[in-house]
């Protein structure tokens, strides 16, 4: 019997005793389990057992898979390496800054496979949407604790139309109503009336969330490419701390010039892209912002009471510079404000606990 933990998949192939020229069906035995898509794919939705088979109608092979439960088991401070500087290095197919947990996926086997830590699309809608993934009209979106935001909204240029479509974050996955969910990356949501009252504006809004796999159109390509239920970071032991997550003020770095900047290049990230978004969240990230490693979100949660953080015992917080925008008399200098960034674990009513940095400025301690 062959193991698939909970939002993660394997990829089986159909042995040479099948047919070669008649068409396959791949099947599961017990699809709240396990589904699989008729590539071969097997995606692990609960823990459980089932029988996965591939017939082309005559003959029929067959495997016994087993999906468990994701291994969560915290690892100790000590063995997670990390500097007092921000020395860049290379662990575990990762480039890093002054800690294992601050960095991002060098890379694939093939070199076209991500840009950054984003999964590039081999056959892109348009001309510069490389990075873009076509899902279905009314595709949904869920935050982390499975609260519907709304539906991917039709932005991306296909020919001469606008298509619904979003970018994907490399190994980042979770199952959520009983669907296996990939996390979208700057898309544009039309918000649901459910949430109206926490988002900011009307209509439209750009956010990052999760998009359920059987929405996207090239689901066989996207998971060949997407290092599926690789991008979770480690456990670690919690200490007595505890912050209410409330995403602080997105307008206090901001100046009459402009917002400060994290980094010195244009078009860089800005501070209040780590506080609350306009679509009432609060990324939790997989990487700190400034190392030219964009910073990326593993997770984004609805801003709502019972949202807490705990930091990680023993790991060293982050303090980034910020710098004066273009057009102050001081662009591109340091700033005497700073953002700092904690390791540790964000707690949501009826979700799993997941791991990642948050922003101080986004939170309030807990008396």
């Amino acid at each position: 019997m062959m193991s698939v933990p909970v939002a993660s998949g394997i990829k089986l192939k159909a042995g040479p005793g099948l047919s070669l020229t008649n068409p396959v069906t791949w099947a599961s035995s017990d699809t709240a389990v396990a589904d699989v898509l008729q590539d071969g794919w097997v995606i692990g939705l609960n823990p459980g057992s089932t029988r996965v088979t591939v017939s082309d109608g005559g003959r029929t092979q067959a495997w016994a898979v087993a999906v468990v439960a994701a291994e969560d088991k915290p690892r100790s401070a000590e063995s997670i390496r990390q500097y007092p500087d921000n020395r860049r290095f290379e662990l575990g197919g990762r480039l890093c800054f002054g800690s294992e947990l601050n960095g991002h996926v060098l890379g694939a086997p093939n070199k076209e496979t991500l840009v950054s830590n984003r999964i590039i699309n081999p056959q892109p809608l348009s001309a510069g949407q490389n990075l873009l993934w076509q899902v279905a009209a009314g595709a949904e979106m869920f935050d982390g604790a499975g609260v519907l935001m709304g539906t991917v909204a039709p932005a991306a240029r296909l020919g001469d139309k606008r298509v619904p479509a979003t970018a994907f974050n490399y190994g980042m996955s979770k199952v959520i109503h009983g669907r296996l969910c990939l996390y979208g990356f700057g898309t544009e949501l039309l918000v649901d009336p459910g949430i109206r009252k926490e988002v900011e504006g009307e209509g439209v809004v750009a956010t990052s969330a999760w998009v359920p796999l059987d929405s996207v159109l090239e689901k066989e390509s996207l998971l060949d490419r997407l290092g599926l239920g690789r991008g979770k970071l480690p456990a670690l032991p919690l200490g007595t701390e505890r912050y209410r997550i409330t995403g602080g003020d997105p307008k206090a770095y901001v100046l009459p010039e402009g917002e400060l900047a994290i980094v010195q290049a244009a078009n860089g990230p800005v501070p209040s892209h780590y506080l609350r978004r306009p679509s009432g969240t609060i990324n939790v990230l997989y990487s700190v912002p400034g190392f030219g490693l964009g910073g990326q979100g593993l997770d984004s949660f609805l801003i709502r009471d019972g949202l807490t953080f705990r930091p990680a015992k023993a790991v060293r917080p982050f303090v980034q510079p910020t710098y004066y925008p273009r057009g102050h008399p001081k662009a591109r200098q340091v700033s005497p404000r700073t953002m700092t960034f904690l390791y540790g674990g964000v707690e949501a009513p009826g979700c799993q606990r997941v791991f990642g940095w948050v922003a101080k400025e986004a939170m309030e301690l807990v008396p």
